[in-house]
Protein backbone atom coordinates (compact mmCIF):
# COMPACT_ATOMS: atom_id res chain seq x y z
CA UNK A 1 0.00 0.00 0.00
CA UNK A 2 1.36 3.31 -1.14
CA UNK A 3 1.88 5.99 1.29
CA UNK A 4 0.62 9.40 0.55
CA UNK A 5 3.10 12.21 0.21
CA UNK A 6 2.19 15.20 2.11
CA UNK A 7 4.33 18.54 1.61
CA UNK A 8 4.78 20.10 4.77
CA UNK A 9 5.07 24.17 4.57
CA UNK A 10 6.82 25.76 7.05
CA UNK A 11 4.56 28.48 7.80
CA UNK A 12 6.83 30.69 9.95
CA UNK A 13 9.78 30.54 8.00
CA UNK A 14 7.45 32.00 4.89
CA UNK A 15 6.06 34.83 7.45
CA UNK A 16 9.47 35.46 8.49
CA UNK A 17 10.82 36.09 4.79
CA UNK A 18 7.75 38.16 4.45
CA UNK A 19 8.64 40.60 7.19
CA UNK A 20 9.74 44.50 6.48
CA UNK A 21 12.88 45.45 7.61
CA UNK A 22 10.79 47.17 10.25
CA UNK A 23 10.32 44.10 12.04
CA UNK A 24 13.24 42.32 11.22
CA UNK A 25 14.93 40.25 14.35
CA UNK A 26 12.79 42.06 16.56
CA UNK A 27 11.73 38.98 19.40
CA UNK A 28 8.11 41.19 20.48
CA UNK A 29 7.01 40.65 16.82
CA UNK A 30 8.71 37.09 15.75
CA UNK A 31 6.62 35.70 19.06
CA UNK A 32 3.24 37.16 17.45
CA UNK A 33 4.16 34.91 14.24
CA UNK A 34 4.71 31.97 16.65
CA UNK A 35 1.13 32.92 18.39
CA UNK A 36 -0.68 33.55 15.12
CA UNK A 37 0.80 30.44 13.16
CA UNK A 38 0.96 28.17 16.02
CA UNK A 39 -2.29 26.97 15.16
CA UNK A 40 -1.55 26.46 11.19
CA UNK A 41 1.22 24.49 11.81
CA UNK A 42 -0.69 21.91 14.23
CA UNK A 43 -3.57 21.88 12.32
CA UNK A 44 -1.00 20.87 8.88
CA UNK A 45 0.50 17.99 10.76
CA UNK A 46 -2.69 16.74 12.01
CA UNK A 47 -3.74 16.61 8.33
CA UNK A 48 -0.30 14.55 7.90
CA UNK A 49 -1.13 12.38 10.21
CA UNK A 50 -4.69 11.34 8.69
CA UNK A 51 -3.25 11.22 4.98
CA UNK A 52 -0.36 8.61 5.88
CA UNK A 53 -0.48 7.47 9.69
CA UNK A 54 -3.57 4.90 7.82
CA UNK A 55 -1.08 3.27 5.15
CA UNK A 56 0.08 -0.60 6.15
CA UNK A 57 3.12 0.29 7.20
CA UNK A 58 2.81 3.27 9.22
CA UNK A 59 -0.58 2.70 11.21
CA UNK A 60 0.07 1.95 14.41
CA UNK A 61 -2.82 0.62 17.38
CA UNK A 62 -6.09 1.01 16.78
CA UNK A 63 -5.65 2.51 13.40
CA UNK A 64 -3.83 -0.53 12.26
CA UNK A 65 -7.05 -2.50 14.00
CA UNK A 66 -9.21 -0.69 12.10
CA UNK A 67 -7.58 -1.46 8.44
CA UNK A 68 -7.51 -4.89 9.97
CA UNK A 69 -11.26 -5.00 10.64
CA UNK A 70 -11.69 -3.83 6.96
CA UNK A 71 -9.77 -6.91 5.40
CA UNK A 72 -11.76 -9.31 7.87
CA UNK A 73 -7.90 -10.10 10.38
CA UNK A 74 -8.39 -10.07 13.46
CA UNK A 75 -5.20 -9.00 15.93
CA UNK A 76 -5.96 -11.72 18.40
CA UNK A 77 -5.04 -15.13 16.17
CA UNK A 78 -1.37 -16.94 16.88
CA UNK A 79 -0.50 -19.73 19.31
CA UNK A 80 1.14 -18.26 21.30
CA UNK A 81 3.30 -21.92 20.95
CA UNK A 82 4.46 -20.86 18.09
CA UNK A 83 6.33 -17.37 18.89
CA UNK A 84 10.31 -17.40 20.26
CA UNK A 85 10.96 -15.15 22.73
CA UNK A 86 13.98 -13.68 24.28
CA UNK A 87 15.68 -15.45 27.21
CA UNK A 88 19.67 -15.79 28.37
CA UNK A 89 21.75 -18.48 27.84
CA UNK A 90 20.52 -21.94 29.94
CA UNK A 91 16.40 -21.38 29.53
CA UNK A 92 15.31 -23.68 26.85
CA UNK A 93 14.29 -23.13 23.27
CA UNK A 94 15.47 -19.20 24.27
CA UNK A 95 16.19 -17.01 21.33
CA UNK A 96 19.13 -14.13 21.62
CA UNK A 97 19.33 -10.19 21.48
CA UNK A 98 18.53 -9.48 17.79
CA UNK A 99 20.96 -7.78 15.57
CA UNK A 100 20.25 -4.58 13.19
CA UNK A 101 22.30 -6.48 10.48
CA UNK A 102 21.25 -10.09 10.55
CA UNK A 103 16.74 -10.19 10.77
CA UNK A 104 17.06 -13.89 10.98
CA UNK A 105 18.02 -14.03 14.74
CA UNK A 106 16.64 -12.33 18.42
CA UNK A 107 13.55 -12.97 19.69
CA UNK A 108 10.48 -11.06 21.15
CA UNK A 109 10.34 -9.56 24.59
CA UNK A 110 7.88 -11.44 26.71
CA UNK A 111 5.71 -8.82 28.81
CA UNK A 112 4.50 -9.87 32.24
CA UNK A 113 1.10 -10.02 31.17
CA UNK A 114 1.71 -12.05 28.18
CA UNK A 115 -0.17 -15.64 28.18
CA UNK A 116 1.81 -18.61 28.01
CA UNK A 117 -0.68 -20.95 26.26
CA UNK A 118 -3.52 -20.21 23.99
CA UNK A 119 -3.44 -17.54 21.13
CA UNK A 120 -2.31 -13.88 21.78
CA UNK A 121 -2.99 -10.49 20.87
CA UNK A 122 -0.23 -9.69 17.46
CA UNK A 123 2.17 -6.61 18.39
CA UNK A 124 1.80 -4.40 15.43
CA UNK A 125 4.84 -5.11 13.26
CA UNK A 126 3.15 -9.18 13.83
CA UNK A 127 0.22 -7.87 12.32
CA UNK A 128 0.98 -5.97 9.54
CA UNK A 129 2.20 -9.33 8.40
CA UNK A 130 -1.55 -10.56 8.46
CA UNK A 131 -3.15 -7.74 7.17
CA UNK A 132 -1.18 -8.10 4.42
CA UNK A 133 -1.55 -11.15 3.18
CA UNK A 134 -5.36 -11.31 4.20
CA UNK A 135 -5.24 -8.59 1.57
CA UNK A 136 -4.25 -10.71 -0.91
CA UNK A 137 -5.96 -14.29 0.81
CA UNK A 138 -9.44 -11.97 -0.61
CA UNK A 139 -8.86 -12.30 -4.32
CA UNK A 140 -6.37 -14.86 -4.88
CA UNK A 141 -6.54 -17.88 -6.88
CA UNK A 142 -2.99 -18.75 -5.95
CA UNK A 143 -1.46 -18.86 -9.17
CA UNK A 144 2.04 -19.24 -10.04
CA UNK A 145 2.66 -15.09 -10.68
CA UNK A 146 0.01 -14.32 -7.79
CA UNK A 147 1.88 -16.63 -5.22
CA UNK A 148 5.12 -14.91 -6.06
CA UNK A 149 3.62 -11.68 -5.65
CA UNK A 150 1.78 -12.92 -2.22
CA UNK A 151 5.74 -13.86 -0.85
CA UNK A 152 7.22 -10.16 -2.28
CA UNK A 153 4.10 -8.12 -0.77
CA UNK A 154 3.70 -9.75 2.01
CA UNK A 155 7.68 -10.48 3.28
CA UNK A 156 8.77 -6.86 1.59
CA UNK A 157 10.78 -8.94 -0.52
CA UNK A 158 12.43 -7.37 -4.11
CA UNK A 159 13.45 -10.62 -6.11
CA UNK A 160 12.98 -14.40 -5.27
CA UNK A 161 13.80 -17.52 -7.04
CA UNK A 162 11.66 -20.63 -7.84
CA UNK A 163 12.91 -23.87 -8.63
CA UNK A 164 11.09 -26.54 -9.95
CA UNK A 165 10.99 -30.32 -7.42
CA UNK A 166 9.36 -32.49 -9.56
CA UNK A 167 5.20 -33.36 -9.90
CA UNK A 168 2.95 -30.89 -7.67
CA UNK A 169 6.27 -30.03 -5.79
CA UNK A 170 8.18 -26.38 -6.09
CA UNK A 171 10.97 -25.11 -3.98
CA UNK A 172 10.98 -20.85 -3.56
CA UNK A 173 13.87 -19.71 -2.46
CA UNK A 174 12.87 -16.00 -0.69
CA UNK A 175 15.64 -13.13 -1.55
CA UNK A 176 16.48 -12.48 2.35
CA UNK A 177 17.22 -13.66 5.79
CA UNK A 178 14.04 -13.81 7.48
CA UNK A 179 13.51 -13.71 11.17
CA UNK A 180 12.20 -16.39 14.00
CA UNK A 181 8.79 -15.33 13.16
CA UNK A 182 8.22 -15.09 9.94
CA UNK A 183 9.63 -18.54 9.05
CA UNK A 184 7.15 -19.42 11.56
CA UNK A 185 4.55 -18.08 9.23
CA UNK A 186 5.34 -20.21 6.19
CA UNK A 187 3.59 -22.80 7.83
CA UNK A 188 1.32 -21.41 9.83
CA UNK A 189 -2.58 -22.47 9.75
CA UNK A 190 -4.91 -21.12 12.32
CA UNK A 191 -8.10 -23.14 12.97
CA UNK A 192 -9.84 -19.98 14.27
CA UNK A 193 -12.51 -19.79 11.67
CA UNK A 194 -13.32 -23.57 11.61
CA UNK A 195 -11.66 -24.89 9.09
CA UNK A 196 -7.66 -24.73 8.74
CA UNK A 197 -6.56 -21.73 7.01
CA UNK A 198 -2.83 -21.10 5.73
CA UNK A 199 -0.97 -17.89 5.81
CA UNK A 200 0.87 -18.57 2.90
CA UNK A 201 -2.03 -19.53 0.11
CA UNK A 202 -1.19 -22.69 -1.91
CA UNK A 203 -2.69 -24.90 -4.64
CA UNK A 204 -4.09 -28.10 -3.25
CA UNK A 205 -2.14 -30.82 -3.56
CA UNK A 206 1.28 -28.82 -4.16
CA UNK A 207 4.06 -29.06 -1.55
CA UNK A 208 5.65 -25.82 -1.32
CA UNK A 209 9.60 -25.84 0.18
CA UNK A 210 10.94 -22.55 1.35
CA UNK A 211 14.69 -21.15 1.96
CA UNK A 212 16.46 -17.70 1.99
CA UNK A 213 19.38 -16.22 0.72
CA UNK A 214 20.79 -13.06 1.16
CA UNK A 215 19.94 -11.29 -2.27
CA UNK A 216 22.45 -8.47 -2.16
CA UNK A 217 25.80 -11.01 -1.06
CA UNK A 218 24.89 -14.99 -1.78
CA UNK A 219 27.33 -17.95 -3.15
CA UNK A 220 26.96 -18.98 -6.69
CA UNK A 221 28.75 -20.75 -9.17
CA UNK A 222 30.08 -19.16 -12.39
CA UNK A 223 27.31 -18.04 -14.37
CA UNK A 224 24.63 -17.07 -11.73
CA UNK A 225 24.07 -13.26 -12.15
CA UNK A 226 25.35 -11.20 -9.00
CA UNK A 227 26.44 -14.12 -7.40
CA UNK A 228 29.86 -14.16 -5.11
CA UNK A 229 32.21 -16.74 -5.25
CA UNK A 230 33.68 -18.54 -2.24
CA UNK A 231 35.53 -16.63 0.10
CA UNK A 232 39.20 -16.33 1.76
CA UNK A 233 40.48 -17.67 4.68
CA UNK A 234 43.09 -14.97 6.12
CA UNK A 235 45.22 -14.83 9.46
CA UNK A 236 44.88 -11.59 10.63
CA UNK A 237 47.12 -9.89 13.38
CA UNK A 238 47.69 -11.35 17.15
CA UNK A 239 44.78 -10.80 19.61
CA UNK A 240 45.70 -10.55 23.37
CA UNK A 241 48.28 -8.70 26.14
CA UNK A 242 50.26 -9.73 28.51
CA UNK A 243 48.75 -10.36 32.08
CA UNK A 244 50.17 -8.40 35.24
CA UNK A 245 50.27 -11.19 37.31
CA UNK A 246 52.53 -13.44 35.72
CA UNK A 247 53.56 -11.65 32.58
CA UNK A 248 51.28 -14.38 30.07
CA UNK A 249 50.40 -13.41 26.53
CA UNK A 250 46.78 -13.96 26.13
CA UNK A 251 45.19 -14.74 23.06
CA UNK A 252 47.17 -15.65 19.81
CA UNK A 253 46.93 -15.58 15.96
CA UNK A 254 43.07 -15.22 14.85
CA UNK A 255 41.45 -16.42 11.44
CA UNK A 256 38.69 -14.47 9.41
CA UNK A 257 36.93 -15.36 6.04
CA UNK A 258 37.15 -12.42 3.68
CA UNK A 259 34.78 -11.72 0.67
CA UNK A 260 32.64 -15.04 -0.80
CA UNK A 261 29.13 -14.85 -0.65
CA UNK A 262 27.02 -16.19 1.82
CA UNK A 263 25.08 -19.81 1.20
CA UNK A 264 21.69 -19.94 0.55
CA UNK A 265 19.61 -22.43 3.01
CA UNK A 266 16.24 -24.39 3.33
CA UNK A 267 13.85 -23.64 5.83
Amino acid sequence: MAVNIFAIEDYLEVARSRVTEQFKDKSVFDKYLQLLLGGKIELQNTFKDLMQLRSIDTATGAQLDIIGEIVGQPRELIDTALLTYFAYLGYPEAETYGDLNDPSVGGFYRGLNDPLAGNTLLNDDQYRLFIKAKIIKNSTNVTPTQFIEFMQFVFGIEASIVVAEGNAEFTIMLGRELSSFEKVLLNYVSYSSGYPSRFVPKPIGVRINFGEFDITNYFGFQGAPGAKGYGDLTTIASIGGYGDDYGLFYGGPDSIVVGGGKYASLL
